[in-house]
């Protein structure tokens, strides 16, 4: 019987960090995973002869893949141990491109550059998506990589034929959800007779898959009509439109935390959404309910009504409040309008001398506006995002007090290859001073990271934070890809908070330091210290989500 072989390892052109070539990936190439620490039980695979020659081969296949056509590998095996041991070699380079002048700015390869079998399929991807945007889903395209290895180089021929322009056909339209017809073409980007274009189908698949209530969406296009259309059918099945979620998180600002909560995302029929959940951190919990109908009266026109209890310790005060917001909000001019009532009753035991505990009822107006072109709401790369929010308190509406609130964000990300620039500033004003909870605060994981959470500015012997009636607070941040969705990041925070209204001129608090970011469908977790450089020490973020 063959021995079984117990390690298997790498040598020669293996690189230390996370690459192409490191010792991860080559245990990838070849089909090998190892348990992770906690599964304690399970065991670390074991090899054949067979195993190791496959993996070799493989090995070496990967590196041709990447442009080492002279890569050599081979394997030596000695007792229970196998040694693979990997020679690159030179990459081979792209000598020539021959492709029209329409197409060179698409295909991300130039002459000089080393030759990737991965790169070449990308740039044959990007050709034809190119072509079904511009109306063309009929053309051909013929892409060849020819490989000379006496010469040691790579050239490519791309030939396309465009044929005639296509146009959208029929659109039929199968759905067996609650949902009215009309709400449903009313979300459909294209129309019949009108110039093919296959970003209108993604956009499409896009608005429908947002309704969240169907379990298969499918838009069929016959590209194989004997004419110029493509007929087009829409296929779409409920789901389950009532889902129950149930979560745990942490971060440095509010802890350890839990959520809880069911949603109907057809509540009713026609999409109207009901939503009720509770929050529950070290500080205190929350009781939330929503009712959404996204067609009031009219299309475009959304009716919001949200009710919350909270009973809550924050940082300088303890408050126990109920509170109702409703709102109506629309589309229009590309920004996203918002306007609404909002009664808060809260019961407020405070810890700071200056400010009265008691019971306060504060009833307003409000309005916000927001313009987001950011290209992702998770993990934004490039765009930017604006807002204003203006609450105006009267006694006219049974307000205890008169007052004006408002707050204006500003964000903006660029990518420069693997170099992310993100900034964003918030401004806040209050036109006179309020009780201690309609304050503005600042400091930590989302604010000025060289301060705690809520504890930048004025503090009483306690520590306990008075916040402030006027506010600035902005971050710079560089973020290096280093390697997939790892990256890190260097930043520089400054904030202005004062208890004068309408003060804009006062000292900044300013910090710097670095963090370190992985990327993750939910956003990215993120980890930053963070220097004051007023004061001496650092403080330690941890968290998870979108700060620009």
């Amino acid at each position: 019987m063959a021995n079984e072989i117990k390690t298997l390892d790498f040598e020669g052109d293996v690189d230390l960090v996370i690459s192409d070539f490191s010792k991860s990936n080559l245990e990838k190439v070849c089909n090998i995973s190892y348990p992770t620490f906690y599964k304690f039980w399970q065991k670390n695979p074991t090899f054949t002869k067979e195993d190791i020659i496959i993996c070799n081969e493989s090995i070496n296949e990967y590196a041709q893949s990447l442009g080492f056509y002279k890569a050599e590998t081979s394997y030596e095996i000695k007792d229970d141990k196998a040694v693979i041991t990997l020679k690159k070699n030179e990459q081979i380079k792209i000598s020539s491109i021959e492709i029209e002048n329409e197409y060179k700015n698409i295909i991300d390869l130039k002459v000089g550059d080393f030759f990737k079998a991965s790169n070449f399929t990308n740039s044959k991807k990007a050709i034809k998506k190119y072509l079904h945007e511009k109306s063309f889903a009929k053309a051909s395209l013929d892409a060849k990589a020819y490989v000379d290895m006496e010469d040691y180089k790579v050239d490519i021929i791309y030939k396309v034929t465009k044929n005639a322009p296509q146009y959208f056909g029929k659109v039929s339209l199968e759905n067996n959800a609650k949902v009215d017809e009309n709400y449903i073409k009313e979300k459909i980007e294209f129309k019949e007779g009108e110039l093919y274009n296959s970003l209108l189908v993604d956009e499409t698949y896009e608005n429908l898959y947002n309704f969240g209530i169907y379990k298969y969406i499918s838009i069929e296009q016959n590209i194989d009509t004997q004419d110029d259309t493509i007929p087009v059918n829409i296929k779409l099945l409920l789901g389950d439109y009532r889902e129950t979620t149930y979560g745990i998180g942490y971060d440095t600002d509010t802890k350890a935390r839990f959520k809880a909560q069911y949603k109907n995302d057809n509540f009713w029929g026609n999409l109207k959404k009901l939503t009720i959940g509770t929050k529950i951190n070290e500080d205190g919990y929350e009781f939330y309910n929503n009712i959404n109908n996204p067609y009031f009266y009219f299309d475009g026109l959304s009716f919001n009504n949200d009710i919350n209890y909270e009973n809550m310790d924050y940082t300088s005060y303890e408050q126990e409040k109920i509170e109702e917001k409703i709102s109506l909000s629309k589309d229009f001019f590309g920004l996203s309008h918002t306007v609404g009532f909002l009664l808060e009753h809260s019961n407020i035991n405070s810890l700071l001398e200056e400010y009265k505990s008691g019971n306060y009822l504060l009833n307003s107006l409000f309005y916000e506006v927001i313009l987001d072109k950011r290209d992702d709401i998770l993990n934004p790369k490039n765009g930017y995002y604006l807002s204003f929010y203006i609450e105006n308190g009267t006694k006219m509406i049974l307000s205890e007090e008169d007052y004006i609130k408002t707050l204006t964000q500003l964000r903006y990300i660029k990518t420069f290859d693997k170099l992310t620039t993100s900034i964003k500033t918030k401004i806040g004003t209050l036109d006179k001073d309020l009780p201690i909870f309609k304050h503005f605060f600042a400091g930590g994981d989302y604010s000025n990271r060289g301060y705690s959470y809520e504890k930048l500015g004025l503090l009483d012997s306690d520590d306990n934070p008075y916040g402030g009636l006027s506010m600035i607070d902005s971050s710079l941040e560089f973020e290096y890809n280093v390697y997939k969705d790892v990256g890190i990041a260097t930043f520089f925070d400054s904030t202005m908070l004062t208890l004068e209204p309408k003060k804009f001129n006062d000292n900044f608090y300013n910090s710097y330091g670095f963090g370190l970011r992985y990327y993750t469908p939910i956003g990215p977790l993120r980890a930053d210290i963070g220097f004051p450089l007023e004061d001496s020490g650092f403080v330690f973020h941890i968290g998870i989500g979108q700060v620009f």
